[in-house]
C-alpha cells in the first residue's frame, strides 16, 4: 500500500487537482533520421529506460480509495507510451507556441486505466517545415507525480540519452516488452527517512490549522490570489517561458555568489518584489520551495527515479513588502532584492541542514484522510502565494557525434496549491529556462504578464551588471 507521500499525489490526481509533471528536453544528433528509423530508435531506447527504472513498470490501483497501491504490470505496450507529432510551423516562434500548447493540453489530462497502464508517456515532436542539420526533436516526458519527483524528470532524460547512445539491442515483440518478475521499488519516503517531529512543531501546525479563524484571525493574512475553485471545471493551465542564455546565466550565478545567495533565492526575491509592486494592498506573501532529501535517504539524485520531496515555507512579511514599496530608486530596489534573496537562502539552508527534524513532510502521517484534507481545500482560500522549484543543471557527458540535450525545462500546474509556480532548470553550456505555470481561473493573465516581465527584465539587468527596476512594462 502507498504511504502518505505517494497518497498526496494519488489523491490530487483522482480529484483532478494535479494531473502531471512534465520535463521537456531538446535532443540533437548530427546524423539525419527518417521518421520510421527515428521511431524505432526511440522505441528501443525507451524500452531500456523502462527496464532500468522500476517505477516506470508499475500501475496504480485503488486510487479513489484510502488504500491505493502500486501494481506490477506484466507487459508494457510501447506504442501506447510513445506519441509522435510532426509540426509544420513556419517560424521558430510559431513552433514554440505549438509546443507550449501541447504541454498545456497534457496538463489537462487525467491518466486513464492506470490499473493496467503505466501513468506516464513520452511525446516526441519535430518541426518538419524548418530545415535543420541532422536530427532535432523535443521529447516531453509527462508523469503521474506518485511515481516520480521533479529530479526524476532529469534522471529520465539522462537515461534516455544514454540509451539512445547505446547500440545494444533489446527484445521487443509487437512493440511490447515483458516486465521483470521483480519490480521492487524504493521504500516509501517515510520508511527510508525517519522524520523527527517535535511536540512544538506538531502543536504549532495543528493550532495553525484548527484555531478558530473568526476568533483569532491572522494579523497579516497573505495575498494568495483567488480561492481554490470549488470544482475542476474551470481548470485552465497556462505556460510561459523565460529563457536566459548560457553567458547571461553564468553572469547571474556569479552575481548570486557575490551576494551570498542562490538562483532560487534570487527568483524568490524578484517574484516577491514584483508582487509587492503590482498588488499594493497585499499584507504579506507566502512561498513554498520543494527540496530534495536524497542526501538523507541515500537515493541518487542523478540516476534514480523515485519520490523524495520535502518543502520549505517562507513568509514575506509586511515589513519586507513595505521596504520594497518605499524603494524609490533602482539602486534601492536592487539592494532590497539582494537582501531579501540572502535572507531566503539562509532560511532554506537552515531547514535543509535540519533534516530530518521538523519538516512539513514529516507531518503527512498525521494528516488522517488525505482525500478529506484536499476536499476541505475546495472553495477556500489557498495557503500559499507562489512556488519556486529549481532542479539544477543538466550536464551532457557524451562524445562528439552522439545524441546531445541542447535545452531542458519542466512544468507543473495544479488547482489547490500555490497560485502560480516558477520552475527552473538549465543545461550546462546551454540556456537556463524558467517555466511559469498557473491556471487562468486562479490568477489574472494580466498580472502574470507583469510579474513575468519584471523577472525577465531583472535577470537581464543583473546579467548586464545593471540595476533592477519594477513595472517597466506597465
Amino acid at each position: 500500500m502507498l504511504q502518505a507521500r505517494e497518497k498526496f499525489s494519488t489523491v490530487r490526481h483522482n480529484l483532478g487537482l494535479y494531473r502531471c509533471v512534465q520535463n521537456i528536453a531538446r535532443y540533437s544528433l548530427k546524423q539525419s533520421h527518417n521518421t520510421n528509423d527515428l521511431l524505432a530508435t526511440l522505441e528501443t531506447a525507451l524500452a531500456k529506460v523502462i527496464l532500468r527504472h522500476r517505477p516506470l513498470c508499475c500501475g496504480i490501483i485503488n486510487e479513489d480509495k484510502e488504500d491505493p497501491a502500486f501494481v506490477r504490470l506484466e507487459f508494457v505496450d510501447l506504442s501506447k507510451c510513445i506519441e509522435y507529432r510532426s509540426l509544420d510551423s513556419s517560424t521558430p516562434e510559431e513552433y514554440e507556441q505549438s509546443l507550449i500548447g501541447i504541454i498545456e493540453h497534457q496538463h489537462r489530462q487525467i491518466w486513464p486505466d492506470i490499473h493496467c497502464q503505466p501513468p506516464w508517456n513520452l511525446i516526441v515532436i519535430q518541426n518538419k517545415a524548418l530545415p535543420s542539420d541532422g536530427t532535432v526533436l523535443d521529447a516531453i516526458f509527462a508523469w503521474h507525480h506518485a511515481i516520480a519527483d521533479g529530479l526524476s524528470g532529469m534522471v529520465f532524460h539522462r537515461s534516455l540519452q544514454e540509451a539512445l547512445n547505446d547500440a545494444a539491442s533489446i527484445k521487443i515483440v509487437n512493440h511490447t516488452i515483458k516486465m521483470p518478475e521483480s519490480t521492487n521499488l524504493f521504500p516509501p519516503q517515510e520508511e527510508i527517512i525517519k522524520f523527527k517531529i517535535s511536540w512544538w512543531f506538531l502543536l504549532s501546525a495543528v493550532w495553525h490549522k484548527l484555531r478558530p479563524k473568526w476568533l483569532l484571525p491572522d494579523s497579516s493574512p497573505p495575498w494568495t490570489a483567488a480561492p481554490v475553485a470549488p470544482t475542476t471545471e474551470g481548470y485552465d493551465p497556462h505556460v510561459k517561458l523565460i529563457s536566459v542564455s548560457s553567458e547571461h546565466t553564468i553572469s547571474i550565478l556569479t552575481a548570486c555568489r557575490e551576494h551570498k545567495t542562490t538562483l532560487t533565492g534570487l527568483l524568490q526575491a524578484l517574484i516577491a518584489s514584483s508582487l509587492a509592486y503590482h498588488v499594493p494592498n497585499a499584507n504579506s506573501f507566502v512561498s513554498t520551495t520543494p527540496s530534495s532529501p536524497r542526501h538523507v535517504s541515500g537515493i541518487s539524485p542523478t540516476s534514480d527515479i523515485a519520490v523524495q520531496v520535502c518543502s520549505h515555507s517562507y513568509t514575506f512579511t509586511p515589513d519586507v513588502l513595505s521596504a520594497i514599496r518605499t524603494s524609490s530608486t533602482p539602486t534601492r530596489v536592487t539592494s532590497q532584492v539582494w537582501e531579501i534573496s540572502k535572507a531566503f537562502r539562509v532560511s532554506l539552508a537552515t531547514e535543509i541542514a535540519r533534516l530530518p527534524v521538523d519538516n512539513v513532510a514529516g507531518l503527512l502521517p498525521y494528516a488522517g484522510s488525505i482525500h478529506k484534507m484536499f476536499l476541505s481545500k475546495l472553495g477556500n482560500p489557498r495557503e500559499d502565494t507562489f512556488q519556486v522549484s529549481n532542479i539544477g543543471a543538466f550536464k551532457n557527458e557524451v562524445r562528439d557525434g552522439q545524441w546531445r540535450i541542447e535545452r531542458m525545462f519542466f512544468t507543473q500546474c495544479g488547482l489547490a496549491g500555490s497560485a502560480f509556480t516558477f520552475n527552473s532548470v538549465s543545461v550546462v553550456g546551454g540556456p537556463l529556462i524558467i517555466s511559469v505555470t498557473w491556471s487562468g481561473a486562479d490568477v489574472e493573465d494580466e498580472l502574470m504578464g507583469k510579474i513575468i516581465g519584471d523577472v525577465r527584465c531583472a535577470l537581464q539587468s543583473i546579467a548586464d551588471g545593471g540595476e533592477v527596476s519594477l513595472g517597466l512594462l506597465d
